[in-house]
Order: C-alpha cells, then structure tokens, then sequence
C-alpha cells in the first residue's frame, strides 16, 4: 500500500507538469496565431496605404490604452463587426483551439492510461501475493512444503506473510506436540502393561494354588507373596503415574527458594535404614545457606531415587558422599558412591525409562533414574553422570538460576 502511494504521488506531480507543459504550449500557439493575425491585418492596411507604415508599426508595438479598444469596438459595431460574426480569421482561431484540444486531450489520455497501467499493475501484484499465500496455507495444511515468495517484502502484504508463516509454524509445533502426547500415551500404556504383566501372571497362579488343599504354612507363604506382588504393583502404579504427569508436562512445580540442606535431609531418611544395614557410611558437606529455586517435594522425590540407587549398589562397608554448593550461575548437589559403577555400554541408557542394565536387581524396573532425570530437568536443571566399574559413580546435579532470581 505504501509503495502504491508513493507510485500516485509521483503519478500527481507527472500530471502538474504535463498540464504545466501543456499551458505552456497552448500560450505559445495563441501568442503565434494573434502574431498572424496581427500579421494579416498589418498587411491588408499597407498593401492599400503604405503611407501609414510607420504609424501603424508604432501602434501594433506600442500596445493598446483602454480608450482605444472602447473607440475601435464603438466604430466596428456600427458594422455589425460582433463576436458571432463569421469571418476568416475564425477559421484560424477555431484551428488552433482545435489543435490545443486535441494536444489537451493526447495528454490527458496519457495520463489515464498510465494511471490504469500502474492500478493494473498494482492490483495484478496483489492478486499473485494473495495466490501465493493461498497456496502456502493450502501446501501447510496438507503436510507439503512450500516456499512462499518474497516473505521479507515491506508494507502490509510482507507483514501479513511473515505473521502468516509465524501462525503456520505454531500450529505445525502443537501439530508435532499433539502427535508426541499420542505417541508418549501409547508407549506409556504399553509399558504399564508390560510391567503389570508379570506380577498380575504370578498372582494369578498364587491364586489359583490357594484353591487347593494346601497346609496352613504353605498358604501363609503364598499370602506373603500375593502381598509382596501387591505392594509392588502399587508402587509400580504410582512410579508410573508420577512419571507419566511429570514428562506430559501437567504439573505445575512450584518456584519457591529450597534450602539444599533441607532437600538433602527429606531425601536421604527413606534411605537411613537400608544404610545402617549395609554398613554404608555417609558423609554431608556444603554450604547451609546454599539455595536455589524450585520444588521441594518433587526435587526430594528425585535425590531420593538417585539415592536409593546408590545404596543398592554400593558393597557392604561401603560410602556415600554428597556435596552441594551454589555460585552466581547455579547451584550443583554431587551424589558420589564407591560401589560397582556402571559399565560403559549402559552409561548412556541409564535415564532412559525401564532400562535395565547388566548389574541391576532383578526386582528392579528402571523408573526410578528416568522419573529423576524428568523431574530435575522441568525446574530448569541438568543431570549427568561420571562412573568407571568398580571404582563407583558420580551423579551431578544442576539447577541453573534464571534472570531475576
């Protein structure tokens, strides 16, 4: 629109001078036809009195008073010499009008026709940009890709297009999102089942043992079982849950100042027992005024696994060590343990959900790490770890402070 204005502006001041030109012109014909005229008249008086040369020469140069051109109207009307009179020179007269109409009217046709070329032109240039964004929606919507042309143009169509790419693009991004809610929801589904499998298989047969006539000690050991498989399908249940909220993103974490000290304490009492019984020994060290900002129940909730996965795997007599600090740029909880380590071909699978490595329990079902890595990275914190087998490992933990805390 800016560039069509700016094409009519320029279009304006072309039309003042052509009509500028053209005035120019007109005079300039009128001024030769009064010449001639004057011409004609000079000589028709001379050609008959050529004693009055000099005196008419002085008067056609000279100009004429008021008072002359009222005498010389009074005397030729006595002749019935009017303006409607048909005379010779008229013809002249109605020539050179003619002539500067026709030259008013080629100039005026120019200008129209360039006026309609430009508007043609105009509207033939919208018309291919709205065609092409025409064709980009239809090309998005249909899953193929099209390169829209000229998507930095300036005035209102560029803005329209790059606002229309910018729409598109969202809707293709909660498209994408959508399709991995899907695709998250069935793998989630499906490893439910497949973990639910096995506890639902043997408490099927414990049940079906319990029919039988069975001695009271044989059926207490079954009970024990069935109550074992239960409590584990429980936990199983609720593992998935939590994790399964945490990666589709529905939980809001709280954003509140957790004294790391604190977090350290809730996290590692579930763990004290298991310890104690392992002989492990447990040194904490840190900062006590180290903070950072984030969610205290859920951050406890993932130390705890990662915890829990130490203490499973360090040897009797073993040692835990757990350090924390803050700096202007994060703060950083280390988990380290001296037991078996992890072997290098499990390293890079160990967050990943229900994987279970060459040294895991056989009762364990590779949540508890993935639910932890899930968990630390939706408070705006990283995770990672250092480990060499038989020589223990070493989790880091980041939560990274954003502009303004």
């Amino acid at each position: 629109m800016k560039s069509f204005i700016r094409r009519f502006i320029a279009l304006f001041f072309i039309a003042i001078v052509f009509g500028v030109a053209t005035t120019f012109v007109n005079l300039k014909i009128i001024k030769s036809k009064v010449v001639e005229n004057n011409q004609a008249i000079v000589g028709n008086i001379l050609s008959k009195k050529p004693e009055m040369e000099d005196e008419i020469i002085d008067i056609i140069t000279q100009g004429n008073s008021k008072e002359n051109m009222d005498l010389g109207k009074e005397i030729l009307a006595k002749y019935n010499y009017k303006d409607n009179i048909s005379f010779e020179n008229e013809v002249i007269i109605n020539k050179s009008l003619k002539e500067i109409l026709i030259i008013n009217i080629i100039v005026i046709s120019i200008l129209l026709i360039f006026s309609l070329l430009l508007s043609l032109i105009y509207f033939r240039k919208i018309y291919k940009d709205i065609k092409d964004m025409t064709d980009y929606v239809y090309n998005s919507s249909e899953g193929h890709f099209y390169n829209m042309k000229n998507r930095n143009q300036e005035g209102q169509i560029g803005l329209l297009k790059t606002e229309l790419i910018k729409m598109t693009n969202i809707l293709k991004e909660k498209v994408e999102l959508l399709n991995k809610e899907k695709i998250f929801l069935n793998e989630a589904i499906s490893d439910i089942s497949h973990q639910l499998k096995t506890p639902m298989t043997s408490l099927i047969i414990l049940n079906d043992l319990m029919y039988e006539d069975l001695p009271k000690e044989t059926k207490i050991e079954f009970l024990d079982k069935i109550k074992s498989q239960l409590n584990r399908m429980e936990w199983l249940v609720k593992s998935m849950l939590k994790l399964s909220k945490v990666e589709a993103k529905v939980i809001n974490f709280e954003k509140r100042e957790v004294k790391i000290n604190e977090l350290i304490k809730r996290a590692i009492s579930p763990s004290l027992i298991p310890m104690e019984i392992k002989n492990i020994e447990l040194k904490i060290k840190g900062n006590e005024n180290a903070v950072y900002k984030g969610d205290m129940n859920w951050s406890s909730e993932a130390i705890l696994n990662i915890i829990k996965n130490c203490v499973e795997h360090t040897p009797q007599g073993g040692k835990i060590e757990i350090s924390y600090e803050e700096n202007p740029l994060y703060s950083e909880i280390v988990i380290k343990d001296n037991g078996e380590g992890i072997d290098d071909k499990d390293l890079p699978n160990i967050f990943k959900r229900f994987y279970k490595g060459k040294s895991s329990k056989e009762d364990s079902v590779g949540i508890g790490l993935a639910m932890a890595k899930s968990i630390i990275e939706s408070q705006n914190g990283d995770i990672y770890v250092k480990s060499e087998k038989n020589k223990g490992s070493e989790f880091h933990i980041i939560f990274h402070k954003t502009y303004g805390d």
